[in-house]
């Protein structure tokens, strides 16, 4: 008994000892380190360009939400803040374009960019609210916004970065520099701007004072992006444009939302209701009704039938008049090959015999074996002496057989 633990003991130092071991090797060939794995943008980031300003907004205590569609452009918010469109999209309705206003004229702060460029002929920027204010912004590039993609900035087109513009800004003791697309400019042609940012080839800024609020017309958001937020002063510019307002929106896409998306949006309930009405339509639909049909042998017809047949399609093609003359053909035929005596005679002749053994009038015969067509009641009239003719063949043909079988 005294072995046996001696053993166990033994046993258990020899795994401590093991064990201790490898973890002193582990921690001797091993140290902890904390690496970073960029994985790219996020599905979020890529969606939204203004996701890295929102987030921004929010570490310096501003209330701030990243919108897609034009709610807020049509129902401004209720309380006062910052409101940046991404792109501002076509005219608003006379009506919520001055709603916006009125917003403004309260506190509120509108910081817009221009979708496109100035049109000399029509005398307009594409959008009346800027047409309002004087803005015409003049784009050395496609003239108006590449797409409505949340991605469609200067970086991810693949463009040279801009060098950056240095400024003097109220409040801030030293210029700050921000790099806005060269190619894009803003001329304010009333000269009502109370403060620009501008260059020798135009100006980037300008903002307008509306009652107790503003309108900033920026010529591009590119520096508030997620590309380029982090760049020189872009930051800085952001937090100083919102100065005191407690609450932004960012409204990133102001395109009108597809429907299905929309209908998604505001009733979630009927497109799921919906969607499972659907799914029962269509297993409804591939359910069985009633016992499987056999597939029996079709109905083989006699030869009768088909004749018929083929004699009502020759009718619907209009081949009525060659059919009745293949029929006075065949049946002169018969007559003539089962009384040989009638080769020799003339038509009126042979229509007189006919006539005598048939039991019909001569006339009748020869509208039935040389008469011409003339229309379906003439038609149906010799085709009844035609059948009374072919009868009275058939009757000769028997009573000859029958004859000759009993003189056998």
């Amino acid at each position: 008994m005294v072995r046996i633990k001696l053993k166990r003991m033994l046993i258990v130092a020899l795994l401590l000892l093991l064990a201790g071991w490898g973890i002193q090797w582990f921690f001797g060939n091993f140290e902890q380190r904390t690496r970073e794995v960029v994985e790219g943008m996020s599905p979020a980031a890529k969606r939204n360009p203004l996701l890295a300003a929102e987030r921004f907004l929010n570490q310096i205590n501003v209330v701030t939400e990243s919108i897609s569609g034009r709610d807020r452009l049509l129902t401004p918010p209720a309380e006062q803040g910052l409101l940046l469109v991404y792109r501002l999209g076509a005219n608003l309705p006379a009506e919520r374009e001055q709603a916006l206003l009125a917003w403004v004229r309260q506190g509120g702060h509108l910081l817009v960019t221009p979708p496109k460029a100035w049109d000399a002929e029509a005398e307009t920027s594409g959008n009346s609210l800027l047409d309002s204010l004087g803005v015409q912004p003049v784009f050395q590039d496609s003239g108006e916004d590449q797409s409505d993609t949340p991605d469609a900035d200067l970086s991810s087109r693949g463009a040279a970065k801009p060098a950056p513009i240095r400024f003097e800004m109220p409040g801030v003791n030293e210029p700050i520099a921000v790099a806005f697309d060269g190619q894009r400019v803003l001329f304010d042609s009333l000269g009502r701007a109370d403060w620009t940012v501008e260059t020798e080839a135009g100006g980037h800024l300008l903002q307008y004072a509306l009652g107790q609020g503003k309108i900033t017309v920026i010529s591009d958001l590119r520096p508030f992006t997620n590309a380029s937020i982090g760049e020189h002063d872009h930051a800085l510019l952001l937090a100083l444009l919102v100065g005191d307002q407690r609450h932004a929106w960012l409204l990133y896409s102001s395109a009108v939302p597809a429907l299905p998306i929309l209908l998604w949006r505001r009733a979630p309930g009927l497109v799921i209701s919906l969607l499972a009405l659907g799914l029962l339509l269509v297993w409804w639909l591939t359910r069985r009704s009633g016992p499987v049909r056999p597939m029996g042998q079709p109905v083989r017809r006699n030869l009768m039938e088909h004749l018929a047949a083929v004699g009502r399609y020759f009718w619907r093609i209009d081949q009525a008049a060659a059919t009745f003359r293949q029929s006075q053909m065949a049946l002169e035929q018969a007559w003539r090959r089962r009384h040989p005596v009638l080769e020799a005679m003339e038509q009126a002749a042979r229509c007189q015999w006919i006539a005598g053994h048939a039991g019909l009038s001569a006339r009748a015969v020869q509208r039935a074996l040389y008469g011409k067509y003339q229309g379906e009641q003439g038609f149906i009239q010799v085709t009844a002496t035609q059948q009374r003719l072919a009868v009275q063949l058939r009757m000769q043909k028997e009573q000859h057989s029958t004859g000759g079988k009993d003189s056998g």
